[in-house]
């Protein structure tokens, strides 16, 4: 019996050298390990993501090789790993450990193959918006002699991504009178805001582009120069604080000009009335009331008038009519040319108003998305109606001098809601490139 035993056994290591020898010239044993022998790593090949006292161990892909008991070459080949989701913030500290630590590792963003990452924190980094990310990671162990193990490891998981919400003023000419852009980015659907300033404005418009809500803040062309302090908290749909924000924006000071402007004593009592004031507020604001929440226009806007014009009157001007100090400043350009002129968008939007004001003459308001409108006074003829949409460039009407005018001209005005602002600033720049 010893004798039988003895050459079983012979016979069993000769069989396992020989499919060692035949099948690899590595010497290397493609078969179940686990069968003949139990690696001693099986249990240290798993990545552990720690974040913030949390760990998640994420099985791996591929092939490990380590040397048996006989001194050859057996491999671990692990299937498919199961995909994890792990939940971090912007401000989460997230680092990798392995048991048996690799002589070196690439992280790749699956959608961004084209990239390779050295760090976890680098990948972080360049992650700028909310979302669930794919993230790859290669690990590879040289074959070396002092080294009883070699080979290269795959890990996948998904990052799902809670970035901070940021505050950024993104207009840089603030004045009395202009439209501070300030945008929160990283913002999720969810959340709630509430603004508050110290900033003298009139009625501000917020809507959300992506993962970012944009406020749009009409200055008050009344405004003091100086620093104020805008703040805004944050809450999720369980009225959890999430962030406290502030920012300074500084007001710089301008001067504006004052106009002395003489009408006859009939067109002023006929169209600067009570009565031409009521309906103003009851058709031209109410149609001011309400924007839709999204970008309509493209890129910087374009003086409505192509022909020669003469500008008579800037934006803000102090004016005096017949010698007497009208209470509000000049809400936009005048610009004068000969009856009939063509009069053009100035860019994208839906017709909200075309009709015959007393105060205003024939009208023309287009609501350009995002509480931004434009408006078109005076006009000889309307060419667009109500509910109608025009791209930018397109012809709505002529130059007249209907209404409260002295002459034909275009009176041409930019408003958030109905507090007008500076007309220069559309067209020095995009409002949100």
């Amino acid at each position: 019996m010893r004798r039988i035993m003895i050459f079983i056994a012979v016979l069993f290591l000769a069989i396992l050298i020989t499919i060692a020898t035949a099948n690899n010239v590595n010497n290397e044993i493609h078969l179940n390990s686990n069968f003949f022998f139990k690696s001693p790593y099986e249990e240290k090949l798993d990545l552990r993501i720690e974040t913030e006292g949390e760990t998640l161990a994420l099985s791996p892909s591929g092939d490990f090789y380590y040397k048996n008991p006989l001194g050859l070459y057996s491999v671990m080949s692990k299937t498919e790993p199961t995909i994890k989701s792990h939940k971090i913030d912007g401000t989460s500290n997230t680092a990798f450990q392995f048991d048996i630590e690799p002589n070196h590792i690439t992280i790749r963003l699956q959608d961004n193959d084209s990239v390779v990452y050295e760090s976890i924190s680098d990948v972080l980094a360049s992650i700028d918006k909310n979302g669930v990310y794919r993230v790859i990671i290669d690990a590879y162990w040289n074959k070396l002699d002092d080294k009883d193990y070699y080979g290269s490891l795959q890990y996948r998981l998904d990052f799902d991504i809670t970035l901070h919400p940021e505050i950024q003023i993104k207009t840089d000419a603030n004045f009395p009178g202009n439209i501070l852009v300030l945008t929160i980015s990283n913002m999720k659907d969810t959340y709630l805001t509430e603004l508050t300033t110290d900033l003298s404005h009139g009625l501000i418009s917020t809507a959300p582009i992506g993962d970012s809500l944009v406020y749009f803040i009409p200055i008050d062309i009344w405004a003091k120069a100086g620093d104020f302090i805008i703040k805004v908290e944050i809450k999720n749909d369980a009225e959890e604080i999430v962030a406290n924000l502030s920012h300074t924006v500084t007001i710089n000071d301008k001067d504006f000009v004052t106009q002395y402007l003489y009408i006859s004593e009939e067109v002023y009592e006929t169209t600067n009335s009570d009565a031409a004031y009521k309906e103003f507020r009851e058709r031209a604001q109410t149609a001011r009331a309400v924007s839709t929440m999204k970008k309509l226009w493209d890129g910087e806007f374009i003086l409505p008038v192509k022909d020669d014009y003469v500008l008579t009157t800037d934006y803000g001007e102090i004016r005096y009519v017949n010698d007497r100090i009208t209470s509000s400043r000049h809400s936009g350009l005048d610009l004068a040319a000969p009856t009939g002129t063509e009069i053009y968008a100035c860019n994208s939007g839906n017709v909200v108003l075309s009709e015959y004001l007393i105060l205003t003459g024939n009208t023309i308001i287009i609501d350009h998305g995002m509480g931004l409108f434009t408006s078109y006074y005076h006009l000889d003829t309307l060419s667009s109606q109500e509910g109608e949409f025009v791209n930018k460039g397109a012809f709505v009407g002529t130059m007249g001098s209907t209404g409260f005018s002295t002459g034909p001209h275009l009176h041409w005005s930019i408003s958030i809601y109905n507090t007008y602002v500076n007309t220069w600033q559309v067209l020095d720049y995009d409002l949100l490139p």
